[in-house]
C-alpha cells in the first residue's frame, strides 16, 4: 500500500513539474508568440498622451499657418521683366 501511494507520488510530481517547466521550455523555441496585453490605465494613458501631442501639432501647425501667411502677404511683389 505504501509502495503504491509513493508510486502514485512520484507520477504526480513528475506530471507537475513537466506541466511547470513545459511553458518555459515551449517560450524558448523559435516561432513561439507571445501577446502583450496592456491594461487598461496603461491604453488611457497612451490615448491622452496621444491626444495632447496631436492637438499640441495642430496648434503649432495653425500658429505657423498664421505668419506664414503674415510674412507673405507683407512681402513686397516682384515683378519679372
Amino acid at each position: 500500500m505504501v509502495n503504491k501511494l509513493r508510486a502514485r507520488l512520484g507520477m504526480i510530481l513528475l506530471l507537475m513539474s513537466a506541466a511547470l517547466f513545459s511553458g518555459q521550455t515551449m517560450a524558448e523555441s523559435h516561432g513561439h508568440l507571445f501577446l502583450v496585453v496592456k491594461s487598461a490605465d496603461m491604453l488611457l494613458r497612451h490615448q491622452a498622451d496621444s491626444d495632447d501631442i496631436r492637438q499640441s501639432a495642430e496648434e503649432a501647425a495653425a500658429d505657423f499657418r498664421e505668419r506664414d501667411h503674415h510674412v507673405q502677404t507683407k512681402k513686397a511683389p516682384t515683378t519679372i521683366g
